[in-house]
């Protein structure tokens, strides 16, 4: 699964070939939640006044550095236990 590596107020350049020849600059607004193992994003682009969905697949990392450590991009998964330890509960008889 792919983890988010940018932040909101991240600026990222999108790979040659997603919009036409040209490599939009944009700003990251929000992450979404990942989707079929992809992060995904609400990005605002240069001289456009609406907000794009943008998968972290289409983002040019060479020229959009994150603002995240390599570290703090891949966080490990824990493990898929539920959140209610079932021995701890009580109940009379």
């Amino acid at each position: 699964m792919t983890n988010g590596r940018y932040r909101p107020g991240d600026s990222i350049v999108l790979k040659p070939g997603i919009f036409g020849y040209a490599q939009p600059a944009g700003s990251i607004v929000s992450v979404l939640p990942v989707s079929r193992g992809v992060a995904h994003y609400r990005v605002r682009f240069q001289n456009e006044s609406f907000e794009r969905r943008v998968r972290q697949d289409d983002i040019d990392a060479g020229a959009s550095p994150s603002s995240l450590s390599p570290t703090q991009a891949e966080v490990p998964q824990t493990s898929k236990s539920s959140w209610i330890n079932s021995n701890s509960i009580r109940t009379k008889k």
